[in-house]
């Protein structure tokens, strides 16, 4: 696979996990900070909670299984058609694909810790501001 073609995949992979994260603009609500200061800690781990257990999020779910689910099938056909047609002796693609799963896996959970980080500090300055007025 070219350089260009794993960009795009990973363009494409962002756009839709972003889009599955993000509750829509008529759900979100202004946290009660205004009412007592909570901490950092408090409003990031309720954005968190909120952001994972929200309608759109099972779609989020659900692309990051399809994706294990084809990193995991497409390793074994290479491996399975390699061995069977090659004549050399036979390889074995299952430290690859883990690798490979592995690294999705962190790759979504550091994207979704960064969306919860963004939106956890655009709440917090919201309510400062609406708070100063």
């Amino acid at each position: 696979m070219f350089f260009y073609e794993f960009v795009i995949l990973l363009l494409i992979y962002n756009g839709l996990l972003i889009f599955f994260l993000l509750p829509f603009k008529g759900k979100v609500h202004l946290e009660t900070h205004l009412q007592n200061q909570i901490t950092f800690i408090t409003a990031f781990k309720n954005n968190l909670v909120k952001t994972i257990f929200h309608k759109k999020a099972i779609l989020a779910l659900a692309l990051l299984v399809f994706t294990l689910i084809i990193i995991q099938t497409g390793y074994a056909s290479s491996e399975w058609h390699y061995n069977a047609h090659s004549g050399y002796p036979p390889i074995s693609k299952q430290l690859t694909a883990l690798y490979t799963i592995f690294g999705v896996v962190l790759y979504t959970v550091a994207l979704l810790l960064f969306l919860v980080y963004l939106r956890t500090l655009k709440n917090l300055n919201n309510a400062n501001y609406l708070g100063r007025n």
